[in-house]
This record gives C-alpha cells, sequence and structure tokens, in this order.
C-alpha cells in the first residue's frame, strides 16, 4: 500500500488525486476527505480511516474493562449531586 504516485497542483492551489488512488481507497467525486499535516508531509485519509486511527491510539491508552462512557457519566451525577445540595 506504500505505493508512490504523482501529481500536480493547479493555479488554484487544488490536487487532483490520481484514478488509481481512487480506485484503490474507493474515493468517490464530491467526497470529503481530511488532509493532515505530518512530519512526512500531507496524509490524505477518508472519514472512516482517521476515525479508526483514532480508535486505534484511543485503545493504546484506555485500560481494558475501562468505559470511558460510564466514567463520564459517573462524574456527571457526582456534578449535579454536589449542584443539587448547595
Amino acid at each position: 500500500m506504500n505505493e508512490v504516485y504523482r501529481a500536480k497542483l493547479n493555479d488554484e492551489g487544488r490536487i487532483v488525486i490520481p484514478f488509481a488512488c481512487r480506485k484503490q481507497l474507493g474515493l468517490t467525486a464530491g467526497q470529503e476527505v481530511m488532509v493532515t499535516i505530518t512530519e512526512q508531509g500531507l496524509l490524505i485519509s477518508t472519514f472512516g480511516q482517521s476515525l479508526k486511527r483514532l480508535q486505534n491510539w484511543a485503545a493504546k491508552h484506555i485500560p481494558p474493562g475501562v468505559s470511558l462512557a460510564d466514567e463520564l457519566i459517573a462524574d456527571r451525577r457526582i456534578e449535579a449531586a454536589q449542584e443539587a445540595g448547595e
């Protein structure tokens, strides 16, 4: 998947993603993509790819069995109880 393609910027700063790249990634006309600046340059990815990358990152930092949603709900309940007691 580390294929290299050549593209050119037009006068308005737009770049056309080569057909082979669009086909391989299943990109269609009008579809939004995520553009990230990295140390290596620009990373263009689909929303799904970006979401998966974020999920993988989070999985490394959240211990197994921990539910952030449950922790957030518990925190909100404590805050609500404290506000009600004031």
